[in-house]
């Protein structure tokens, strides 16, 4: 069924989005286009060179073309897909930046830089409507898909805005909304990060998590085996997760596992467990023996987090004993790797979703931290 809230924005501004033309369909497009008004062919390298590889915000930044042209192509491409809202720097050097879109809406990004490489944490709906108990995201629900164009402009704005080309910089698709419930534009989005005429970013840099939608997850092992996958596991009994990921109630753990199986036998890569601790709901003796039998079943590694509190959802962060027993008791039972992942931005509502919500909310609620997805 088509988004009708999509639908909406072409009616908000009827141009073509730029950005979320994926490569082939933008050079035909373009020359198509171009051709008409008597411009050169080559005019359409200038435009992906400024796009891409210089980060334009803008047909008045493109300073190689025409003026005149510049204002014909904005009468006939929308450009950019979104705007800067709000950022935030944590002490730990995370950023956190809010996006206004054209429709008003607000989505999420992160950047998290590291001594090695940066990691961009982009965004793929405009809430999420999976629901899931302890996250932030689903406090306000779903709202619409994001456009291809709206899921690049996060990589490529922050690309631009960690100024750091000599550091290489991997894309993780875990902030706001399920990217697999979003796969027509997601996969043109990869197509775009990945291809040469665009961001030109190795695949294998890039990351797609999942609460879990058997059929595309299989469909992302097809079209992109070099690309990641991440699946937001949080339990491995039905029962549990059945409360805590209602999706589990219509895709149970037997289906979950049955795709990622088909997943990494078309890839031939180890895929990896998001677990996000939550004491005395998902950390029991038999859920560390449940997860051992299930990476029997499938091949994984696990990564802890520890949850980050979100006003009014009822769960607690656990103390770091508390992660490393559970690590240790899953670890004694499985040869897989099992890590605890370093909590980031803390201090600046860095999980996904809580900046977003404290905006719903018209404050920053006392107390709300979060780590960066």
């Amino acid at each position: 069924m088509a988004d009708r809230r999509l639908e909406r924005l072409i009616e908000l501004d009827p141009r073509v989005e730029l950005l979320s033309l994926g490569p082939a369909e933008l050079k035909s497009s373009l020359e198509s286009w171009l051709t008409k008004c008597g411009e050169p062919r080559y005019r359409v390298a200038q435009i992906l060179e400024a796009v891409y590889r210089h980060g334009a915000t803008g047909w008045a930044s493109m300073t190689t073309l025409p003026t005149d042209l510049r204002a014909q192509l904005d009468t006939h491409y929308r450009f950019p897909s979104i705007a800067p809202h709000e950022e935030r720097e944590s002490a730990d050097g995370t950023r956190k930046f809010l996006w206004k879109l054209v429709d008003d809406e607000l989505v999420e990004s992160v950047l998290i830089p590291t001594r090695r490489r940066d990691t961009v944490c982009i965004s793929s709906q405009v809430g999420c409507p999976l629901a899931c108990a302890f996250c932030a995201t689903g406090v306000f629900g779903y709202r619409r898909n994001l456009t291809a164009g709206e899921i690049v402009d996060q990589a490529r704005r922050l690309h631009v805005l960690r100024g750091r080309s000599d550091v290489g910089m991997n894309v993780v698709f875990m902030g706001m909304g399920e990217p697999l419930l979003n796969w027509k534009q997601v996969a043109t989005a990869l197509d775009i990060l990945i291809d040469s005429r665009g961001l030109d970013l190795g695949a294998r840099r890039i990351t797609v998590s999942t609460v879990g939608v058997p059929e595309e997850i299989v469909a992302l092992g097809e079209r992109f085996p070099q690309v990641r996958l991440a699946v937001s596991l949080h339990a491995a009994r039905d029962e549990v997760r059945d409360e805590i990921v209602p999706l589990n109630r219509r895709h149970p753990l037997c289906e979950l596992t049955a795709a990622c199986r088909v997943w990494a036998r078309t890839t031939g890569k180890r895929l990896t467990f998001e677990y996000v601790h939550l004491p005395g709901v998902n950390d029991g003796e038999v859920d560390a023996l449940a997860l051992a039998e299930l990476l029997k079943r499938v091949p994984a590694k696990v990564n802890l987090m520890r949850y980050n509190p979100v006003e009014g959802l009822g769960f607690r962060r656990p103390t770091e004993a508390e992660t490393m027993a559970f690590r240790e008791a899953v670890a004694e039972l499985t040869r897989s790797s099992v890590t605890i992942r370093a909590s980031r931005g803390l201090d600046i509502e860095g999980a996904c979703g809580q900046l977003r919500l404290a905006r719903e909310a018209g404050a920053v609620p006392a107390g709300m931290s979060g780590n960066a997805s």
